[in-house]
């Protein structure tokens, strides 16, 4: 029992089929599930997926990140949970983006709501090399994502904030992201928001260019009706009058 125990420490979050190929029997991995539920030495965090707790605190191990990673084979953080992770979010909600080939139902586990989003496209994912466990949207990808559901960005002023806390995007990585989600409409709102951090992101005009080539046509709104209320010609676009007052709200300089 206790060599069993130290290899689910090892593995922090963990499936059925883990302890199934550990004892080489599925009668013995329920036996054995169930006597460490009993014990409080694992925890059920849903529908087949658990975690080992502290020896003493009975404290669940693994956190929101490793957990929202391990849902599917296919999961990852995304959308602003990915720039809480990369430590850019102005804000910390109580919401997890989880990005998954393999579709799930929402679920809340310690005060965390899960939330499923379809995984459109499989590039810009990385897994931390320090935390094996975790595979999170790189910046480039949160901001191309976050851009396109600004509702998963925490809404505009959120988004406003969290791009000032950039230095830098690789442009390179920007195009080829824009490209697979090949949208008309995400040129337009890329190219829109992130022309006023283009010098600070080190954004070269040909970026700002392409967008604009690719997205000009057709006149959209980049938020709702009601804030987006000022047309910005150039872009053929209803936007606020100025994104970066949201900095001003926030009492965040933009330099």
């Amino acid at each position: 029992m206790k060599k069993y125990l130290e290899q689910l420490h090892s593995k922090r979050v963990f499936h059925f089929e883990d302890i199934s190929n550990m004892t080489e029997n599925a009668n013995t991995a329920k036996d054995l599930l169930l006597n460490y539920k009993r014990k409080n030495l694992i925890v059920k965090i849903r529908r087949d997926l658990y975690s080992v707790t502290e020896l003493s605190s009975k404290a669940t191990i693994a956190n929101k990140f490793e957990i929202g990673s391990n849902i599917s084979l296919s999961s990852y953080i995304s959308y602003h949970s990915a720039f809480e992770y990369h430590g850019i979010a102005n804000q910390v909600f109580y919401d997890l983006y989880i990005s998954s080939e393999t579709r799930f139902n929402d679920f809340d586990f310690e005060g965390i709501h899960y939330s499923y989003c379809n995984s459109i496209i499989d590039m810009g994912i990385e897994t931390n090399s320090v935390n094996s466990l975790i595979r999170v949207t790189n910046l480039e990808r949160t901001v191309i994502d976050c851009i396109d559901r600004i509702d998963r960005a925490g809404g505009l002023e959120e988004l406003i904030q969290c791009l000032a806390m950039l230095r830098f995007l690789d442009e390179d990585k920007l195009i080829e992201y824009l490209s697979k989600y090949n949208k008309i409409f995400l040129y337009k709102k890329v190219g829109f928001v992130l022309d006023v951090f283009k010098e600070e992101l080190k954004l070269s005009n040909n970026f700002i260019d392409l967008c604009h080539k690719k997205g000009h046509a057709h006149v959209k709104y980049l938020t709702d009706n009601s804030e987006s209320d000022t047309f910005n010609k150039y872009w053929n676009i209803y936007a606020p009058k100025d994104i970066l007052s949201y900095l001003e709200q926030g009492n965040n300089e933009f330099v």
